[in-house]
């Protein structure tokens, strides 16, 4: 291996995006050091075990015939299954996890700070902390526990996301059981943040104690208030009626003090919603899945209202303002919602794969997969096709089912200006009139 490896790698990846950040000098200094490499030689390389799959995958296939099929053309040779199966252990699995983490911490090409607008020129970088929840096989709920459905257990696993939207990159993603629930994951973002930071984060993490420890480091944050938490006059200390306060004025934005115990000073910020979004929101209040819950009649009227917390004064920040930078929250929504419609991940996972280290390896090479579309494919290919035509927006999901579906192509080195063209086409968002997609509200603060 180590005879013209590095010369032959750097020929065959020179110019691609993708086999660039997956070069084997790289890939098998991490594979040493996690003991992936025992010997100097292996029936299967990390570099194309980790490809390999990745081919796979675009195919919407994950058995072990058809990795070491790959792997093998990958290698040119002839693969047994047991080979692979040998190797579905812990030394693979921290070897793929430290692939991922790797990754993680290379920067990429952030948003050109000239052509940001005031709103986000207040901050540093914008951080979206949220998780999703994947199925697993039932088989898995003794490493994966989750919910129990007409008294079965489940098996459910959840990625926490810190995503970078000024870098378009992910800050950590981390892996954990559906029981580990948002709140007691909500201080785990605290080592990625930085004075000047804005962190927005869904309703899930409101916790006092990460709010307070925010303050302290100088980030701002914008959340949405957890029903019930009380909040008080800051000279007096009295309570305050929120829905009291609504009723006579229709909208709050002030400064208030939150926690009964804690008594963090923050600002309040309430609006009315419009009645067709505040009646669906009551009829999935009226069907929520934890029947012991007994909603009150206060609380179905605050429906209505969207209702934040936050540090940003209102001189530099409106209230509307405010309202804006919380939907940029739904980007990554849009970016979990193509983890599972356009990658297949937990289709992948089928009731076949019972092996733990097996189905961790698939959960963290779909992590890198995944980051490489969302962080070095997309950044690379939007330059490119901004130099054309600056007005063009892509559609997540769209640029999502294009790379799946000609990765390899994508990783040939042959077609790079096919695919500028092809995605032009077929990967813009449809225009419409009547409502702003994701990245046209986002471009509208950030451009």
């Amino acid at each position: 291996m180590k005879t013209n490896s590095s010369k032959r790698d750097k020929s065959q990846h020179k110019g691609n995006i993708i086999l660039g950040k997956l070069t084997a000098k790289s890939i098998n200094k991490i594979a040493r050091i996690n003991k992936y490499i025992k010997r100097n030689s292996g029936k299967i390389s990390p570099q194309n075990l980790i490809i390999g799959f990745m081919i796979m995958v675009s195919r919407s296939r994950n058995t072990y015939s058809d990795w070491v099929t790959e792997i093998g053309l990958l290698e040119k040779k002839t693969i047994s299954k047991q080979s692979l199966f040998e190797r579905m252990n812990s030394d693979t699995e921290n070897f793929v996890k430290a692939v991922v983490e790797k990754q993680l911490t290379e920067k990429v090409r952030p948003i050109e700070m000239k052509k940001v607008k005031r709103e986000l020129r207040l901050f540093n970088n914008v951080m979206i902390d949220d998780s999703t929840m994947i199925h697993l096989p039932d088989e898995l709920s003794e490493y994966y526990p989750g919910n129990v459905s007409r008294g079965k257990k489940k098996s459910q696993a959840k990625i926490h996301a810190l995503y970078n939207l000024t870098e378009n990159n992910f800050s950590f993603l981390h892996v954990h059981s559906f029981c580990n629930n948002d709140r007691r994951l909500s201080a785990n973002i605290l080592p990625y943040l930085q004075c000047g930071d804005l962190c927005i984060r869904d309703l899930g993490f409101a916790v006092l104690d990460v709010i307070g420890e925010f303050i302290k480091k100088g980030v701002k944050f914008i959340s949405r208030k957890l029903f019930g938490t009380k909040v008080y006059e800051i000279k007096s200390g009295t309570e305050i009626n929120i829905l009291k306060e609504l009723k006579k004025k229709g909208f709050i934005d002030r400064g208030v003090l939150i926690g009964t115990k804690h008594q963090i000073k923050v600002r309040l910020i309430a609006l009315p919603i419009p009645a067709d979004k505040a009646s669906e929101r009551r009829r999935k209040a009226a069907k929520d899945r934890n029947r012991r819950i007994n909603h009150s009649s206060e609380y179905y009227k605050l429906l209505g209202y969207s209702i934040f917390i936050t540090n940003i004064q209102a001189v530099n920040c409106d209230s509307e303002k405010i309202v804006q930078l919380y939907r940029l929250r739904w980007r990554i929504e849009i970016i979990f919602k193509s983890w599972k419609s356009c990658f297949s991940l937990e289709k992948l996972i089928h009731r076949q794969c019972k092996n733990i280290h097996r189905v961790n390896c698939i959960i963290y090479l779909m992590l890198l997969f995944i980051h490489l579309f969302h962080v070095i494919w997309w950044n690379e290919y939007e330059c490119q096709v901004k130099k054309l035509n600056k007005k063009i927006q892509f559609s997540i999901i769209k640029m999502a089912n294009f790379f799946r579906q000609h990765f390899t192509e994508i990783i040939s080195n042959n077609c790079k200006k096919q695919i500028i063209d092809l995605i032009t086409i077929n990967c813009a968002y449809d225009k419409r009139k009547s409502r702003e997609n994701a990245r046209q509200l986002q471009i509208k603060l950030v451009t």
